[in-house]
């Protein structure tokens, strides 16, 4: 007997059918089918909630937390089956929960912790050219001056600014300046450190002068070898791309064919991201399901042409295979990106269920898949690629389940309509598509970066046809004729080049056009939950209460658009400061420098306009500026020497440093008559970036350190 029957029969059962909670009772029995797709609800609430704590849990916790709850379901499936439901359903969470320590245990690797200048020696893993004869090399360390064999990182990213570049499996010599992995610029905000350790990145730098290249060391990783091999293939690949099409059309068309994206200009990458095209720049779940589908149509097409071969053997099943074997070649040929590496899993796992005579597109699949991509890269849950690529694919998957929507895309069997009536169809799916993927993105695109596209509909109705029916099957084709020929190879790649033309063409177009970037303020992340429940609620469910998932996602719009935000900015080094003007813009000491913080503050405002903070407040010599509000007088001041004069007429100092000196330190002066003196050295801050709200109950401090608790990735 399953655990529904025994719910169904179960005596409390049927007295709960007649109380008030009746109709939910049997809604939720009844859609039986529909449970096991909260699996995967529960195991990424569980690798969350992971990284949501301030300590780091023990290795052990989370084995006992699901095989404790697991047992104990089983021992209670019988007599308390709601109760051993809701255990199966912590299970889950626990299991998530396990997966994230694992992950993280599997990874942990020594992080610089403080900046380091001197000679790096190692072995080169992997080279990204950056089109000006110089690229970021990731290597392996061997040796670094002043630091512990025991503390060498695991790897380090170097960027060269003069060639020639070495090649994955040298040995190179070179004197650096490698830092840390960056904090967060603003409390909240995108954790750069976490990302590096995730990726066994320990250190980040610029070399001095040209490399030296000396003997290899031994690997010291597993598949290191084989790995840079690979590496060495995507650069022949790369070199080739832009031999034959030369400018940012082969730089755009190498970052989709290779992953390689160091050559691509600063207005093509800023106009691909202003007009909601930025998706096609980075290997993701569009480019491997067009290869895979490329490859499979083509296996299809040949086996109609021999009859004894198809009588003989599965076709779909066999062109499954090819295409599996494509979209593995692709995801090493695009250097085992996170954000390929989950593409090819959902690809694959496509693939594996035409193998297996089950539905492609299915949302228990997408479950499956969400569930293999989080044990295989648990911080994937945190970043903006996991969340908009599952989002969309639900989201569409959801879609097309609707019998209306099937008919009007002419998706069921047996379906035969004329050209005109074909046309229209294709028009409709893609616009539908667009629309769709567009809108379950959005909350994330706005959460991760800030930005909505206000016109990404429009660019995507022309660049992803031009993708899918021009530019990846030419570039496919060049990629398998460069194994034979370089020649024919360049052949293709340029053809596929001019299309990629086109497509960077439209998206400086659209990003020109007035509101193309639509700012959107940070928002809290219980927005975010509130909407990503409620779209869950919505696409899960088949009967009427789904549409309850609409008021959470109403609720957590209502949270997103009303957010609190800080009034007052200090980086980490204490050289750049800021407010928030009247008008919502940021307001910044020096504008000039540091724009890399300043751009982020602003996207955390909602805001594009960065101006001189002298034209909002009352500053004198651009070291000093004064305000009032909140009934409290404000000074933030720049330097050592007129922080004394700062403190005597002021309830609130925010201390930055003089960029003109090399010590970004601040004291407290003796006699400080300000209430409160805010400098990056203070010991809740611990040299990381503050952010001060001016609250009518007084001054709210929040910095970037505290919220960052002590995990491996903060040590």
């Amino acid at each position: 007997m399953s655990l529904v029957d025994e719910i169904g029969e179960e005596p409390v059962a049927d007295r709960r059918r007649r109380s008030l909670g009746g109709p939910i009772l049997r809604a939720f029995i009844a859609e039986q089918d529909r449970w096991r797709l909260w699996s995967a609800v529960f195991f990424a609430i569980g690798c969350g909630g992971y990284f949501g704590l301030a300590t780091e849990p023990p290795v052990w916790l989370g084995a006992v937390l699901t095989l404790g709850a697991l047992g104990l379901g089983i021992a209670l499936r019988s007599r308390l089956p709601w109760v051993a439901l809701a255990l199966f359903a912590c299970a889950w969470t626990a299991a998530g929960f396990w997966s994230a320590v694992t992950g993280t245990r599997l990874v942990d690797a020594p992080m610089l912790m403080r900046p380091v200048q001197g000679e790096v020696t190692g072995r080169v893993l992997a080279v990204e050219p950056d089109g000006r004869g110089g690229g970021r090399l990731l290597i392996v360390p061997t040796a670094i001056d002043r630091v512990a064999a025991e503390d060498l990182p695991a790897r380090v990213r170097i960027t060269v600014r003069q060639g020639p570049v070495p090649r994955p499996g040298d040995g190179v010599r070179l004197r650096a300046s490698l830092s840390p992995p960056s904090l967060p610029v603003v409390p909240g905000g995108h954790d750069f450190a976490r990302s590096a350790f995730f990726q066994r990145l320990g250190g980040i730098g610029f070399a001095y002068a040209q490399p030296d290249i000396v003997p290899a060391p031994e690997p010291s990783e597993i598949l290191q070898t084989a790995r840079e091999a690979v590496e060495r293939l995507r650069l022949d690949l790369d070199a080739v791309i832009r031999g034959a099409a030369p400018g940012e059309g082969g730089a755009v068309l190498s970052a989709m064919v290779t992953g390689l994206r160091g050559a691509i200009g600063d207005e093509a990458e800023a106009a691909m991201r202003d007009s909601g095209l930025a998706h096609l720049i980075s290997i993701s779940g569009l480019h491997m399901t067009m290869v895979a589908g490329l490859i499979f149509g083509a296996v299809r097409l040949v086996m109609a042409f021999l009859p004894r071969i198809s009588d003989r053997w599965p076709g779909r099943k066999i062109a499954a295979v090819a295409a599996l074997l494509g979209a593995a070649a692709y995801l090493a040929v695009g250097g085992f990106a996170v954000p390929t590496q989950r593409a090819f899993v959902m690809t694959a796992l496509g693939l594996l269920a035409i193998l297996t005579d089950r539905p492609v597109l299915s949302l228990p699949l997408v479950a499956s898949s969400a569930i293999v991509v989080l044990v295989l890269q648990p911080a994937a849950l945190t970043g903006p690629s996991f969340q908009m690529s599952f989002a969309a694919v639900i989201a569409l998957i959801a879609l097309y389940e609707s019998p209306t929507i099937r008919r009007l895309a002419g998706l069921d069997a047996g379906t035969r309509r004329g050209l005109p009536m074909r046309a229209a169809t294709w028009i409709f799916g893609l616009l539908a598509t667009s629309m769709i993927a567009g809108a379950a993105t959005a909350p994330y695109a706005a959460y991760a970066f800030g930005r909505a596209s206000g016109y990404g509909l429009v660019s995507n109705l022309v660049a992803v046809p031009v993708t899918g029916f021009w530019i990846m099957p030419v570039a496919l084709t060049g990629s398998l004729l460069s194994l034979v020929s370089e020649s024919a190879a360049g052949i293709c790649f340029a053809l596929a080049a001019r299309g990629m033309e086109l497509v960077i063409a439209t998206a400086t177009t659209v990003a020109g056009w007035p509101g193309a970037v639509v700012p959107v303020a940070g928002f809290g992340v219980t927005a975010l939950l509130l909407m990503t429940f409620g779209g869950l609620w919505l696409v899960i469910w088949r009967r009427a209460w789904r549409w309850a998932g609409l008021v959470a996602i109403a609720l957590g719009m209502l949270l997103a658009a009303r957010p609190v935000l800080p009034d007052l900015f200090l980086s980490g080094d204490g050289r750049s400061m800021a407010l928030r003007g009247p008008d919502g813009a940021l307001y910044a000491m020096t504008p000039e420098r540091d724009r890399f913080v300043l751009d982020q503050w602003a996207e955390k405002l909602g805001t594009l306009t960065i101006r001189d903070m002298t034209e909002a407040v009352a500053c004198d010599g651009g070291d000093l500026c004064r305000l009032e509000r909140a009934g409290l007088r404000i000074v933030l001041v720049r330097g050592r020497e007129r922080l004394a004069e700062a403190c005597a007429h002021a309830d609130l100092v925010l201390a930055g440093a003089d960029p003109r000196r090399d010590a970004p330190y601040i004291r407290r002066p003796d006699g400080c008559a300000a209430t409160t003196l805010i400098e990056r050295t203070g010991r809740n801050f611990g040299g990381a970036a503050v952010t001060v709200r001016l609250d009518e109950a007084g001054p709210v401090i929040e910095g970037v350190v505290g919220p960052r608790g002590d995990r491996p990735w903060t040590r």
